[in-house]
């Protein structure tokens, strides 16, 4: 069993973020819409978008732009440590 079973939503989501993150004129971005995001992982797009509200609230992405987000170190940080677990 690996580590991926006991991980949440929230998690799956950070780390598509995570992934597929690309810079653009020296800033880190993720250029996925809602809707690729809720396709890549199986979700409806309204539950992505209160996951980004959630995840807006706490802190771990930041909306720089209409459609474009980005990763607070916070987050950055929690995927580290858990690929370092897996």
């Amino acid at each position: 069993m690996g580590i991926e079973l006991l991980l949440n939503d929230y998690y799956a989501l950070l780390k598509l973020l995570h992934e597929n993150e690309v810079v653009v004129l020296d800033e880190t971005i993720i250029p996925l819409t809602q809707q690729q995001i809720a396709d890549a992982l199986d979700f409806s797009k309204m539950k992505v978008n209160s996951m980004f509200n959630v995840l807006q609230r706490e802190g771990l992405i930041e909306q720089k732009t209409r459609g474009k987000y980005v990763l607070s170190d916070r987050a950055e940080n929690i995927i580290k440590s858990i690929n370092k677990i897996n």
